[in-house]
């Protein structure tokens, strides 16, 4: 994924998307910049105070985010969200 300004219509496949520019070492930097992407997107933040929260990794939840933002979808459509 592009770490800065999120490439949202990328033409390419979700792994190469997801890959691009990243590494352990930007993780928080680039799942802050696709939180606000996501915010952007669906015109509402990723996380809902009011909801359960959300107990996944960090690595996960950049791909989750990233997965909404590349397939334009929102979080409760996330093949894992049940889970």
């Amino acid at each position: 994924m592009k770490a800065r300004g999120l490439n949202v219509l990328y033409d390419g496949n979700f792994e190469q998307f997801l890959a691009e520019d990243h590494d352990a070492s930007t993780l928080k930097e680039d799942t802050d910049n696709a939180l606000g992407t996501y915010c952007r997107m669906f015109h509402e933040p990723f996380f809902n105070i009011e909801e359960n929260s959300i107990r996944v990794s960090a690595e996960e939840l950049y791909r989750w985010v990233s997965w909404c933002i590349y397939y334009g979808r929102s979080k409760d459509e996330y093949p894992l969200a049940n889970q």
